[in-house]
């Protein structure tokens, strides 16, 4: 599971995700990038749930002929719908978890920033998101926001209210905030902040890393 903010206008995306990917149960797997920009479709695509789904949803998209991101929007539901279901068999995840994929960018047709989340729990039918912002998992948004300046404040926000639920209603949030921005200039990719617990995550990562080892 993952934290995604972003917010978006006729000329800029900008998304924040966090880098922790975790075991069904909650346990720190490993540190990942759970965005990935695609420069020769002035685009980014981020994703959240199931870990692993985006890496190889990129790896789809890189290595076709599509123009743009509209024409990929074309082709994206029934794609995504058929990797869904062949994933599921072959990585034995469970019914009750889902992912979202999301695509940000320039519009071949209009030259604007064009956005659009498709989501397994509907089929991955295709949604053209408005413009402004959106956070996932829930937190409030700041009074006169600044993005990137407020991204910590809310992702803070976020572990607090995902720490008060149960373990398996639990969205789990850690590592590192990376930012995605596009603008018409081009991406900026970068590091924004580690979380506080970065270092014991980090130790029970490799300490499940050796126990799965020995079994």
């Amino acid at each position: 599971m993952s934290s995604l903010i972003f917010c978006t206008d006729e000329t800029q995306a900008l998304m924040a995700t966090d880098t922790l990917a975790t075991s069904y149960d909650g346990q720190p797997g490993y540190f990942t990038s759970k965005a990935s920009i695609l420069p020769h479709l002035r685009m980014m695509i981020a994703g959240t749930g199931t870990a692993g789904f985006l890496d190889r949803w990129f790896v789809v998209i890189n290595a076709s002929a599509v123009r743009g991101i509209d024409n990929l929007n074309e082709h994206s539901p029934g794609y995504l719908a058929t990797m869904w279901s062949a994933y599921k068999l072959e990585i034995a995840i469970p019914d009750d978890l889902t992912t979202t994929v999301y695509h940000f960018g320039f519009s071949e047709k209009t030259g604007l920033i064009h956005s659009y989340a498709y989501r397994s729990a509907t089929g991955f039918q295709s949604e053209l998101l408005r413009y402004g912002t959106a956070q996932k998992p829930e937190c409030s948004l700041p009074d006169d926001y600044r993005f990137p300046q407020d991204i910590e404040k809310m992702m803070d926000e976020q572990r607090k209210i995902q720490a008060g639920l149960p373990k398996n209603k639990r969205v789990y949030i850690g590592g590192e905030i990376l930012i995605h921005h596009l603008t018409t200039d081009g991406f900026n990719v970068y590091p924004l902040a580690r979380f506080d617990d970065y270092d014991a995550t980090e130790k029970s990562i490799y300490e499940n890393l050796k126990a799965q080892r020995k079994k």
